[in-house]
């Protein structure tokens, strides 16, 4: 699911018991660290803040941005991104037929397993097969998969092999697309599509292989131990085909709150931090080292644009223009995110940087509202924003609603859901003005404009249907470069002007650095190790 994000979670209490049981574990996990963490310059303590523990090691699961941190440690793939986010080689190189159809890898011989087996094509069949099958349950294949030719029949449970992937030999792997798709490298940098080793998975079985074997991957770390609820211990993988990193070790603990994080890191528990919390920022920003990286993600607003009021687009506009997103940033969020003109966030491939959307406008917002719906009691329509409680603040929400009420001189009536009754109700298009967060799956526009506002997208939660938006992202599929992005960028600005979706901010990932760590930095994933080799502590 679109919805889950971490960042937003992180900005809720947690109840007292919660906070001393996470104090208690920081506590067993950190004992055997009781000066600074910098004394040891091989040894880095990583907190993994926002969770007790990581939620799975099977990249098919669609891990949440916790379990990411782990797994992108232990395996690797046959590209990934650098710092900026563009594609780069890792494990193979490649060659792409003169119809932009056909991908052929040449995987690297060198690559295995932390075990010593050995990589084939074979493999990345197994592990892309895999990961359709239904008995799998991955919430993320059939999505990221859909370009490959037989993809979706396997995801449909009517076959069990992929027609569009070969192995031509032991070391080269062939792709073939149903039809173009620029965005087609990009994917490939998801987790989901990096090797498993099938004998593992066979011998320990699907549901058990992570827990039994701590992962067995192709990435620059193994698991050497993991206390489940406190830390996990990563050191070296001996058969790691790459550049070797310099650090002996790298212990992950578990911390739940933010803010507890961030005072272990003051007291020189770890020797970063991140996903520092609201309350903390201000305090944060005077620290050396400190940065700030909007993710990719999106909150935004959306309308049933199927029934009224919401059909029209003029009052989709007007909310719009009745949202004041720049006070939303600054004095509910304290800076914690960016106001957001855009649907893509800054840093995605096609981010139009100097387009400003519907800004604010309280006067316009009125007018627009009232040419349709007269300042008459017996003429308002009624209009309920519904939310999942865990996404959306009581505090935000309140904001928000203070905002249209003033501009728009009507009566909006909350509805807080608990989260899986909201999703549900989305899901079954019963939300007449909703919340939803869009997060890019991989870094390109496709994963989030294709994906949630196409007439056909299942993400598509306001049922928003425009012929020339879709004519304009196939068009997109057919082309490459900057011409494609300017086909997106059409569309974007489209969907924006007629009020589809009410892009409400971006959520930035706030962090500390210290002078003293080297090769850490921020992007729009989140915290950006590379393959670990300029990863170092002075």
């Amino acid at each position: 699911m679109h919805y889950h994000s971490q960042s937003r979670y992180t900005r809720h209490f947690l109840t007292f018991f919660s906070l001393l049981s996470t104090l208690l574990l920081l506590l067993s996990a950190c004992s055997s660290h009781a000066t600074s963490s910098t004394a040891n310059t091989k040894t880095m303590i990583l907190p993994n803040v926002g969770t007790n523990d990581i939620g799975t090691l099977d990249p098919a699961a669609g891990p949440d941005a916790n379990s990411a941190l782990a797994i992108n440690m232990v395996y690797s793939g046959l590209v990934r991104t650098d710092q900026n986010l563009q594609v780069i080689p890792d494990q193979a190189t490649w060659q792409i037929s003169n119809n932009n159809t056909v991908y052929t890898f040449q995987i690297n011989p060198a690559v295995t397993f932390s075990d010593g087996t050995p990589v084939t094509a074979q493999s990345y069949i197994y592990t892309w097969t895999r990961a359709l099958l239904p008995a799998v349950a991955s919430p993320n294949a059939a999505s990221l998969e859909a370009p490959i030719a037989g993809a979706s029949v396997v995801s449909n449970g009517k076959a069990t092999s992929i027609t569009g992937l070969k192995a031509l030999d032991t070391h080269t792997l062939q792709v073939t697309l149903t039809q173009p798709a620029p965005y087609f490298l990009a994917t490939l940098t998801n987790s989901l599509f990096f090797p498993l080793n099938q004998k593992v998975i066979k011998q320990y079985g699907q549901n058990n292989w992570t827990t039994t074997t701590a992962g067995v991957g192709t990435g620059p770390f193994k698991i050497k131990t993991w206390e489940q609820d406190v830390q996990i211990v990563f050191v070296p993988n001996p058969y790691y085909y790459g550049k070797k990193t310099s650090m002996a070790e790298v212990d992950m603990v578990f911390v739940n709150d933010p803010t507890t994080a961030y005072q272990f890191y003051r007291a020189g528990r770890f020797t970063l931090m991140w996903n520092i919390a609201q309350a903390d920022l201000l305090a944060a920003q005077g620290s050396s080292g400190f940065e700030q990286a909007p993710l990719f993600q999106t909150d935004t607003l959306f309308f049933d644009t199927t029934q009224p009021p919401f059909n029209n687009a003029t009052i989709r506009q007007a909310f719009a223009y009745a949202t004041d997103k720049v006070t939303l940033a600054t004095s509910t969020f304290q800076n914690a995110v960016v106001p957001a003109p855009t649907l893509l966030p800054p840093g995605m491939p096609g981010y139009q940087t100097n387009y400003a959307g519907i800004q604010f406008d309280r006067v316009k917002a009125k007018t627009l509202f009232q040419s349709v719906y007269p300042p008459l009691p017996s003429k308002q329509p009624a209009i309920t924003f519904s939310y999942p409680s865990s996404l959306v603040s009581g505090d935000e929400a309140q904001a928000l609603l203070q905002m249209w009420q003033n501009a728009l001189q009507i009566s909006i009536a909350l509805n807080p859901l608990e989260p899986n009754a909201y999703f549900t109700e989305a899901q079954n298009h019963q939300i007449q003005f909703g919340f939803t967060q869009w997060s890019a799956t991989f870094p390109d526009p496709y994963a989030l404009l294709a994906t949630n506002a196409l007439s056909t997208a299942s993400q598509n939660d306001g049922q928003w249907n425009n012929a020339t938006f879709d004519q304009l992202l196939q068009q997109a599929d057919q082309t490459t470069d900057t011409a494609r992005l300017t086909l997106y960028n059409q569309a974007e600005q489209l969907a924006i002007n007629d009020a589809a979706w009410l892009p409400l901010d971006h959520p930035q990932l706030s962090a500390i650095i210290p002078p003293n760590v080297h090769g850490v930095t921020l992007n729009g994933n989140g915290l950006y190790f590379g393959d670990w080799s300029d990863v170092y502590l002075s």
